[in-house]
């Protein structure tokens, strides 16, 4: 029950589940030019709108808070359908080739998925919203994932990030504190190891946590240290054999299982004993996407009280330190039958109480740069690295369809057996990029 919970959540990298029925679109009206709020940046949903909007997303808890309120003061019926992640993208993209997607709806970051933000605005499938006010306060590290030629395609609704989550009593049993430096980070398994704990939790039975600690060390590796990799990787002037922050990434994380400082048998753990083992206090650590601490923080004996994170180093300088932090997004259709009205929907989410609310409900981080802070402990240690720019996109949602992932999940998990090399798997994600290009 509990993994099932952890998949929802992750539903970036892993999905399960059943779509509900499609939506039918309804008329439109112009709009008015809608006032400015100079205290905000953002407008004013102050314009003659009517009709129906079609909303569709992978879950109603955002847009519930603000549905009636929206509908009571421009008059618009708001028609949501909510699905799985999985589920929903692949209705989208059979919307999308018949003419009858909705007005607005949920998109993957990047080329994450057939119906992801930059696979669909290639095709001229959604309408540019840079010229939208909340637009000036999207993070720039969000543009690979959203932006074609320099134009915005898409509305971060909240962010997650991948970051390491503790059991707080068992640090306090050790008298350990969260590290900053990789040194530290060691020096912190060493004491774990030695009172008897698993420093690391780590399922990997299931093979997309393959990814989790592996992306946590690459936003320092690689989009810190090799910042034009991926521009230099899509102009085909380099690899992911011949990348130093790649190579360093899974030199770091095979050596964290090698040494003990994992899961004993990391390929016979799924990843609901895990994490119940962070929670029972048997292990110290798990590394996984802040959308999956409620679950984890539910598990525990005190709940979020007891649950604190860390970002994960990968260095000795501790203001190297990169985040992985992505975000979850809403498009509109370029063919929405009330198109008026999706962009008032956007501009009605985007003020800073009211994006601080939707990632609340959610369990998640504010996306946009001007959104309130959140005060629980998650928002708390992504609040420096959100401030200072310290973040980039998780690495798969920048990779071309899913090759590339499901290429680090199959020989990694044989790296971590042993039947292969680090150099099987740089070269078989490099084999998987060049597939997903042709």
């Amino acid at each position: 029950m509990m993994l099932a919970s952890l998949r929802r959540r992750t539903a970036a990298l892993a999905s399960a589940g059943l779509a509900v029925a499609l939506m039918a679109g309804c008329s439109t009206t112009g709009a008015q030019e809608p006032e400015t709020d100079p205290s905000t940046g953002s407008q004013e949903t102050t314009a003659e709108l009517s009709g129906t909007l079609t909303l569709a997303t992978s879950s109603d808890l955002g847009p519930k808070l603000f549905i009636d309120d929206f509908t009571a003061e421009t008059g618009v019926e708001v028609q949501g359908t909510y699905a799985e992640a999985g589920a929903l993208g692949e209705q989208i993209r059979i919307q999308v080739t018949s003419g009858t997607a909705p007005d607005l709806f949920r998109s993957a970051p990047g080329f994450a998925a057939p119906s992801s933000v930059l696979n669909l605005a290639n095709e001229g499938a959604l309408r540019d919203l840079s010229d939208q006010p909340w637009a000036q306060y999207v993070p720039e590290s969000f543009s690979r994932l959203q932006s074609v030629d320099g134009e915005t395609y898409a509305f971060p609704t909240y962010g997650q990030a991948m970051l390491a989550f503790y059991n707080k009593d068992v640090f306090e049993e050790v008298g350990v504190e969260p590290p900053t430096t990789w040194s530290e980070f060691i020096e912190i398994m060493d004491e774990l190891k030695a009172a008897g704990k698993v420093p690391i939790a780590l399922g990997l039975a299931d093979n997309y946590i393959m990814q989790f600690l592996p992306f946590a060390l690459a936003g320092t590796l690689v989009d810190g240290l090799e910042p034009d990799f991926y521009e230099k990787l899509d102009a085909g002037e380099t690899s992911f054999v011949e990348s130093e922050g790649w190579r360093k990434t899974f030199e770091l994380f095979v050596g964290l299982v090698e040494d003990g400082y994992t899961t004993p048998d990391p390929l016979g753990m799924p990843g609901d004993p895990a994490m119940q083992s962070v929670a029972s206090g048997d292990a110290a650590i798990v590394v996984m996407p802040s959308a999956a601490s409620p679950v984890l923080a539910g598990l525990m004996t005190g709940g979020e009280d007891r649950m604190g994170s860390f970002a994960i180093p990968a260095t000795d300088d501790a203001s190297e330190t990169i985040v992985p932090f992505t975000p979850d997004y809403l498009v509109v259709n370029a063919d929405a039958k009330n198109g008026d009205a999706a962009l008032a929907f956007l501009e009605y989410i985007s003020t800073p109480e009211r994006a601080s609310q939707w990632a609340a409900e959610v369990g998640a981080i504010p996306a946009l740069t001007n959104a309130e802070p959140i005060d629980n402990d998650v928002n708390r240690t992504m609040q420096p690295f959100l401030s200072s720019g310290q973040v980039a996109p998780f690495s798969n949602h920048g990779w071309p369809g899913g090759q590339v992932a499901g290429a680090l999940m199959e020989v990694g998990q044989q790296v971590v057996e042993g039947s292969k090399s680090i150099d099987d798997l740089l070269a078989a994600m490099d084999a998987a990029y060049q597939e997903a290009m042709q």
